[in-house]
């Protein structure tokens, strides 16, 4: 007979029900099995039993710095995203990003990439982290720079661990991690073979419609879980934001606007688990993951969008274009898994597993003006051709066009016949130079202005002209406006003496079409950007408990190996739409005939444009390849004393190479190692560079930056916990953790006069080390736990100034340098509490009712004197709640206090650059590093409530800002921007600062129903 234990439980094999008999001693931690096969127990006839996760951690085994939020805790607190996944978590919150959401988490003085994301085990995509990418690109918005989230519809328990965690998530978990575990078929099928859950819900925070349908089944050996979720909404809501639709605010456009831009936002999610288990020992597993958030909408706020301006005495209003944007983020992940339950020697509990995950984050940008007022198809004199008895004549609203006698002509200054004077937005085409597109059909005759006639007399009257038709040597039809003969020789350019060899013969008669000034065409410019990360992942999983000299020992070890692709591909395309008749109607002509091209012509007087779509890179693509190893001991050495001892070994090697196909303009990669031996500003006969030094140069900078680059770490940790009464526990924690630079912040390259950036190949890891002392005292269920931490990050990746200098040898033109350098250190401390009491731990008569308070205050310089910006301001949560004995009904009420962010632990990188240049700031000047735009002190309150009225229906309902707090966290605030076109405000005014206020009082609504 086989016993599975936990420090509780045990039960037999023979048992076909889930009854668990708290009478033997520890002998196995079901707590790890837990994680993997969700206390999977089956029976001599494969039947599938399960013991689900409890909702509560027993407090003997909750470890330094980590919360676990369940399902059942996201369901009545209606998490529906990552920033309601740690609305009441203090120390934790999410990074804003503007129009693409958000990306990752701020733990302890960091965030993106230095705070660890996983889902099921599996590393999730990283940002381009670099400083310079942010500056340069980011801040634009022409990248969906992000880290991909998850739909917590699906997850089971997300762990939020505070402080190094390399451990677990390897490089990248500094400041920490949030491990999410998606749920399983087992989770559900306890006692019965068919689970169905329809849950549907809205929330009027961004007017967001939920739908979703679990489905959970088991037949014999098979089980089956399909979890698809659909969230269809917009932009979150900023405070006012209905009044903003009633007054000119709702089309304002530019960074000045109050109302957050608009978007639709769709999210679907479908999850599918599928598990073979033949026997008790053995259980195969196959999953699919696929999840996608697709975001458009308009950049109204966008620095470029159409900007109205005043014209010609405040007249008429122009616009200078607009930009629609969709943002994409798509991951899909498979996985594989094997496991066995057979005892051993060397393991009780084995795992194989293999993963391929694929995310692309997606940004797509289309500028472009569509509207006549635009100021490329600008028509203020309202000109036409009409088309009267097969002569072309022009009209100006819709009145003849007059010569105005006595004005100057180079004023072109006319009249209509009703008298009104136009002279503003015209031009006039020499007719020698235009031909009429034929193709269509052409009139016999053209109406053009005639200034001087055939004798060189100035006559400006207006008269018919004959159109001849031809053909060009593409095949195209076009009409030649007739000239009058007569011609006179003057000198030519080159030579001023007219002698009879080097003499010019030109018209005498100067006659025009008259034309508005604009282009008469719109020029549209498409971009798409595609940040991709592919990930294959092989994983081994043992554990095994093992007793010595009166000690127990549960062990865990195993290892992985991993290959990461990262690219970037970057499509270029412009388009020419809404043609005007002036740009529609007629060709340039040169020397009679020519190739004629009427999707570029330049009789707009603009340049010709490439409509062919392009793809480059400004990043070469890395392959990294990671390999660890770890062993961890959970250590019982009596009722009073344990100790965790876990350790990892890193190795990840980047493999640059390069894309030819996808390329990286040579431009960015010469001269970055080894100088180009000439000027290039000069041609190679005066000394500048011949196309085969600029060839070599470029093989010998790319032999130096793809050589591969190799970073090795060793992390640990270790814990130790004391229970020296039965109503207290002590607490000690060391861990270490570490941060391999990312192949961008190694291997990126950029020029340009204002903003240069040299690639890095000598950087060194980052490495995080935390100390962290808790007391937590507690009875049955309740508990306080006061903990105090210090975590010192050396070797921080910071983006420095470096030097001005010449790009190419011999240059006398210099470019400011900048580049990813290792900071000596950075060191994050502080203090926090948790607690929860339930009251009928102490007092019977109050059993239902419930008290928590959260706390978190947090310091931190980098450098000894740089604040740090990821730190959040002191956080204070409180929460009360109530629920029914047989949970027919609850609530919870949420308040959350947070002080005011303080100047002086603030820090803006750009404000050297704007006290040089003089910028003004709130209207005054800038003379420090403070940021001038902070969170204020607020306090929210939240109240949520649930209720069963009959069996398999539950109804809950948010009401968030209970009292219509007017807001802006500090997350928001530090988004705003200095440089960039996205997320800025006026920022000598404040114009525009509403747009970051938080939502005023706003409500969800949630209904289930599962048999």
């Amino acid at each position: 007979m086989k016993f599975y234990f936990n420090q509780k439980y045990c039960f037999s094999k023979q048992a076909k029900s889930n009854f668990l008999t708290p009478t033997c001693k520890t002998l196995f931690s079901l707590s790890f099995i837990s994680l993997f096969v969700s206390n999977v127990i089956a029976d001599e006839l494969g039947d599938i039993n399960v013991v689900a996760m409890p909702d509560d951690v027993p407090i003997s085994e909750r470890k330094v710095g980590e919360s676990k939020i369940s399902a059942k805790q996201i369901d009545r607190q209606q998490v529906s995203d990552n920033r309601d996944l740690v609305r009441y978590e203090t120390g934790v919150t999410v990074v804003e990003k503007g129009r693409f959401g958000s990306s990752g988490y701020a733990v302890r003085g960091v965030d993106e990439n230095r705070v660890g994301i996983m889902i099921d085990g599996l590393k999730q995509s990283e940002t381009l982290s670099s400083q310079g990418f942010k500056e340069l690109f980011e801040g634009y918005g022409n990248f969906n720079n992000t880290r991909n989230g998850v739909e917590v519809e699906t997850v089971k328990i997300a762990t939020i661990s505070k402080g190094a965690d390399s451990v677990k998530s390897g490089s990248g978990a500094l400041g920490g991690s949030v491990a999410f575990e998606t749920k399983d078929a087992r989770d559900y099928l306890i006692d019965k073979s068919i689970y169905f859950k329809a849950k549907g819900g809205y929330q009027s925070l961004d007017r967001q419609k939920l739908q979703s349908y679990t489905f959970a089944g088991k037949a014999k050996w098979f089980d089956i879980l399909l979890i698809n979720t659909s969230r269809d909404g917009h932009e979150r809501k900023n405070y006012d934001y209905d009044i903003y639709s009633k007054n000119e605010d709702f089309l304002k456009v530019g960074k000045e606007r109050e109302k957050v831009d608009p978007y639709t936002i769709e999210r679907n999610s479908t999850l599918v688990k599928l598990g073979f288990q033949p026997n008790e020992n053995h259980r195969f597993s196959l999953s699919y993951d696929d999840s996608n958030v697709d975001i458009q909408g308009r950049d109204l706020s966008y620095l470029f969008s159409p900007v109205s301006q005043r014209f010609a005495g405040g007249k008429e209003t122009i616009n200078d274009g607009q930009r629609s944007v969709k943002n994409t983020s798509e991951r899909k992940t498979l996985g594989f898994s094997y496991e066995t339950f057979t005892q051993t020697p060397f393991w009780d509990h084995a795992k194989i597993s293999y993963s391929s995950q694929k995310i692309t984050n997606n940004a797509q940008s289309d500028e472009y003006c569509r509207t006549d007022n635009c100021s490329n198809v600008r028509n203020p004199a309202n000109l036409e051709l009409v088309k009267e008895d097969g002569i072309y004549k022009e009209t100006a609203n819709g009145k003849p066009l007059v010569y105005k006698e006595g004005d100057d002509f180079s004023g072109f200054k006319f009249i209509t016949d009703d008298g009104k004077v136009i002279n503003d937005g015209i031009k006039h085409m020499e007719t020698e130079k235009l031909a009429l597109n034929c193709e269509q059909g052409c009139p016999e005759k053209i109406e053009v202005f005639v200034m001087k006639n055939k004798a060189g007399e100035t006559v400006n009257r207006f008269e018919e002209r004959k159109v001849e038709v031809k053909t060009s040597k593409s095949g195209k039809k076009y009409g030649v406006i007739e000239r009058p003969q007569g011609t006179k020789k003057v000198p030519a350019s080159w030579y001023p003496d007219c002698t009879e060899d080097w003499c010019m013969e030109i018209p005498t008669e100067k006659s025009y079409v008259i034309m508005p000034k604009s282009y008469g065409r719109s020029l549209g410019l498409y971009t798409t950007r595609d940040l991709n990360t592919n990930v294959k992942q092989l994983n081994l999983d043992f554990d095994k408990y093992v007793s010595l000299y009166n000690m127990d020992h549960n062990i865990k070890y195993g290892g992985l190996y991993s290959e990461t692709q990262k690219s970037m591909v970057n499509t270029d395309k412009q388009s020419l739409y809404n043609k005007k008749w002036w740009n529609k109607d007629f060709y340039c002509l040169k020397n009679n005939d020519i190739d004629l091209d009427d999707t570029a012509s330049d009789c707009s007087g603009s340049a010709l444009v490439n409509l062919e779509s392009e793809q480059s890179s400004f990043l070469i693509p890395v392959k990294a390849k990671n390999t660890a190893v770890y062993l961890g001991d959970n250590i019982q050495l009596n009722d009073k004393v344990g100790l965790d001892l876990n350790y990892r070994f890193d190795k990840v090697n980047y493999l640059p190479s390069y894309n030819a196909s996808v390329p990286v303009p040579a431009g960015l990669i010469r001269g970055i190692f080894t100088p180009l031996p000439c000027d290039i500003t000069k041609s190679k006969w005066f000394g500048g560079c011949s196309d085969e030094m600029k060839e070599a140069n470029l093989q010998q900078n790319l032999d130096e930056l793809l050589k591969p680059r190799s970073y090795k770490h060793h992390s640990w940790n270790i814990g130790l916990n004391l229970d020296p009464r039965d109503w207290l526990r002590v607490q000690f924690k060391y861990a270490n953790a570490f941060r391999a630079p990312t192949s961008d912040e190694v291997y990126m390259t950029f020029k340009h006069p204002s903003f240069t950036i040299a690639p890095n190949v000598n950087l060194k890891p980052e490495i995080a080390k935390t100390q962290e002392v808790a007391f937590t005292f507690y009875r049955d269920h309740s508990f306080i736990t006061l903990s105090a931490f210090k975590t010192n990050y050396d070797d921080f990746i910071d983006l420095v100034f470096d030097k001005e200098k010449p790009v190419e040898e011999g240059s006398v033109i210099t470019y400011p340098f900048y580049q990813n350098k290792n900071r000596d250190s950075a060191k994050v401390t502080g203090f926090e509490v948790k607690s929860q009491v339930f009251l009928g731990d102490f007092y019977p008569t109050l059993d239902g009712f419930r008290l928590g308070y959260k706390f978190s205050h947090q310091k931190g310089r980098v450098d000894k004197n740089i604040p740090m910006n990821a730190i959040q301001p002191t956080t204070s949560v409180y929460s009360v709640g109530y629920s029914t004995k047989d949970d027919k009904y609850g609530a919870d009420l949420f308040i959350k206090d947070v002080q005011a962010k303080k100047a002086k632990d603030t820090y803006n990188m750009y404000w050297e650059g704007q006290a040089k240049r003089g910028d003004l700031v709130k209207g005054q000047p800038v003379t420090n590093s403070e940021m001038a735009w902070r969170s204020e002190h607020y306090t929210i309150l939240d109240l949520i409530g649930y209720a069963k009225p009959v069996k398999h229906l539950t109804l809950s309902l948010g009401i968030y800002n209970l009292t219509d707090k007017k807001y802006m966290s500090w997350d928001s605030a530090r988004s705003i921007r200095v440089l960039g076109t996205i997320n800025k405000i006026n920022q000598e005014t404040g114009a525009g600062i509403k747009r970051f206020y938080e939502a005023g009082r706003n409500y969800k609504f949630n209904v289930s129903w599962e048999f």
